[in-house]
């Protein structure tokens, strides 16, 4: 088996990495995907060309004896937690271990990662079945493409990796920002508001989140309305806080997410 490594993406790879991505995610409708396509610009020359020379995550090509064969995308989320998006490997070299071999290597390259975490559609039994070999397992699934859901996955590479998770009654407006775990015991019937910010309207609803310790108000706008459930268990990720008419409410920003926990 030849040689693989992994590298920062350069500008003039944007090419071959666009067409490498579309040939990969499109061959997706073999395993279940509603249609040819991809992630936003997955097929675009110009896209990849932008985002290789963002600064916050690393885009990384894939080299199978010298020759660039797929991409993976790594982002710091906090200094032990980092996550994976947007990988592909060129179809015509599936199966040959080059995904789990470039795994390693950016485990190799980020040393400090005690977390890893990445999304992946629920029809894709490719992808399942290659990151449950390299040792994620499901805690949830994202809602956020409205036509279906992801599977949310984690690996820990340290046993003792603990995240803090901030009771309800233990939130304050001082903090500013916490993850959050509770039920969901309310849904509000969205409301129509017209935002000074950006002179639009907007959908809104209160969701009433409870854990153990007491239960608080969630804001959610628009498509985050729809991505929960009365009963569900959430983790809000992350969640911010503000206090309005004396009282604290939660809201996420449209970075943040909702995972539905299993």
């Amino acid at each position: 088996m030849g040689k693989v490594f992994i590298a920062r993406a350069e500008p003039e790879d944007a090419e071959i990495l666009a067409d490498i991505s579309k040939r990969a995610f499109d061959s997706d409708v073999e395993i279940g995907a509603p249609s040819a396509g991809g992630p936003p610009g997955y097929d675009s020359v110009e896209h990849h060309r932008r985002v290789i020379q963002m600064t916050s995550f690393d885009y990384l090509k894939v080299l199978y004896d010298g020759k660039i064969v797929g991409a993976t995308s790594v982002q710091k989320i906090t200094d032990s937690h980092y996550e994976i998006f947007n990988v592909f490997i060129d179809p015509n070299y599936h199966r040959q271990g080059i995904g789990t071999q470039s795994f390693e290597l950016v485990k190799v390259k980020y040393p400090q990662a005690e977390k890893w975490t990445l999304d992946t559609p629920v029809w894709n039994t490719r992808t399942k079945a290659y990151y449950e070999r390299l040792g994620f397992r499901q805690y949830g699934i994202f809602r956020w493409i409205p036509t279906f859901e992801l599977r949310a996955y984690e690996l820990l590479l340290n046993p003792d990796y603990e995240e803090k998770i901030t009771r309800i009654a233990d939130a304050t407006e001082e903090d500013k920002k916490y993850l959050v775990e509770s039920t969901v015991e309310s849904i509000s019937k969205p409301r129509e508001v017209f935002s000074k910010k950006d002179g639009k309207y907007h959908q809104v609803a209160d969701v009433i989140l409870m854990d153990s310790s007491g239960k608080v108000k969630l804001v959610l706008w628009d498509d985050m309305i729809r991505q929960v459930r009365e009963n569900e268990r959430v983790r809000i990720e992350p969640a911010y806080p503000s206090i309005f008419m004396d009282e604290l409410q939660l809201n996420v920003s449209k970075y943040g997410r909702i995972v539905i926990l299993n």
